[in-house]
C-alpha cells in the first residue's frame, strides 16, 4: 500500500485539477464578464480559505500545537509571497484578472511576462499538490471535502485567467498548454509529497499542513481576491461566506 501512494497520490492530484481543465474550457467559450466571473471568484476563494483555516489549520494544531502552526503557516504564506513577488515583476502580477477590469500584462509590452503567467499559474497548485499528498500518505486519499472543495476553487481560478488570457491576446493553444501543465504539477507535487511524507511522524506532518495552509492563503488573496473584490459586486461578501457554508456542508456529509 504505502510503495502505491505515489501513484493513488497522482491520481488525486489529477481528479483535483479538473476544476483548472473545466474553469478553462468555461473561460474560452463561456459569454461571462466580469462581474459574473467575480461572483465565482468570491465563491472559490471562500472555499479555499474556509479549507485553509477550517481543515488544514486546525489539523495542524491538533497534532503540533499552536505556536507551531504559526510558525509554518507564517513560513508558508511567506514563501509564497516572495515566489509572487518575484513573478509579478516580470508580468505575472495580473495573472487570475479576466481583462474586463485590470487586463493582464502583453507580451508586446512586456516581454517575457508570457513565460512568468506559465510559471506562476503553474505555481499556484502546489500547495493543493503539497495537501493531496499528506492526506495520501496518512490515510489512503483526501478528505471528500478537502477533494471537493479544490475542485470547486480550481474552477473559477482557471475561468477568470484564461479570460484574462485570451484578452490580452494569449493564443488558445498557449491557454490551455498553461493549464495542462498546472494540472500535471498538481499530480506531480501530490505523487512526491506523498512518497517522502508516507513514513513521516505525525509532528512533522503537522508542520507540512501547516505550511501548505499558509501558502494556499496567501495564493487565495494574493490572486483570487483582487478579481473578486474590484469594484465590489453586490453581494460578493456574502458570497465568500458561501464558500465557506459549502465547505461546512462537504465535512458534514463526509462525517
Amino acid at each position: 500500500m504505502e510503495s502505491l501512494a505515489w501513484l493513488e497520490a497522482a491520481g488525486w492530484g489529477g481528479l483535483a485539477s479538473l476544476g483548472l481543465v473545466v474553469g478553462a474550457l468555461a473561460g474560452l467559450f463561456s459569454p461571462l464578464e466580469h462581474r459574473g466571473i467575480a461572483r465565482a471568484m468570491a465563491v472559490g476563494a471562500g472555499v479555499l480559505l474556509a479549507t485553509a483555516s477550517l481543515d488544514l489549520t486546525i489539523a495542524a494544531i491538533g497534532r503540533g500545537g499552536a505556536l507551531q502552526t504559526a510558525v509554518f503557516l507564517a513560513l508558508g504564506a511567506g514563501s509564497f509571497s516572495l515566489a509572487n513577488a518575484w513573478l509579478a515583476r516580470r508580468g505575472a502580477k495580473d495573472r487570475k484578472r479576466c481583462g474586463g477590469c485590470v487586463q493582464q500584462a502583453t507580451e508586446s509590452k512586456h516581454p517575457g511576462s508570457g513565460l512568468a503567467i506559465a510559471i506562476g499559474t503553474i505555481l499556484d497548485s502546489a500547495p493543493e499538490g503539497i495537501v493531496l499528498g499528506i492526506d495520501t500518505a496518512r490515510s489512503g486519499g483526501p478528505q471528500f471535502a478537502v477533494l471537493a472543495a479544490f475542485m470547486l476553487g480550481n474552477f473559477p481560478e482557471a475561468l477568470s485567467g484564461t479570460a484574462g488570457m485570451a484578452a490580452a491576446g494569449r493564443s488558445r493553444r498557449y491557454i490551455l498548454g498553461v493549464w495542462l501543465a498546472a494540472t500535471l504539477f498538481m499530480s506531480a507535487v501530490a505523487a512526491l509529497s506523498a512518497a517522502f511524507l508516507v513514513r513521516m511522524p505525525a509532528a512533522a506532518e503537522s508542520c507540512v499542513d501547516a505550511f501548505a495552509a499558509g501558502a494556499l492563503l496567501s495564493m487565495t488573496v494574493e490572486t483570487m481576491i483582487p478579481e473578486a473584490a474590484h469594484e465590489t459586486p453586490t453581494l460578493n461578501g456574502m458570497l465568500a461566506t458561501g464558500g465557506f457554508v459549502v465547505l461546512l456542508l462537504l465535512l458534514a456529509i463526509a462525517s
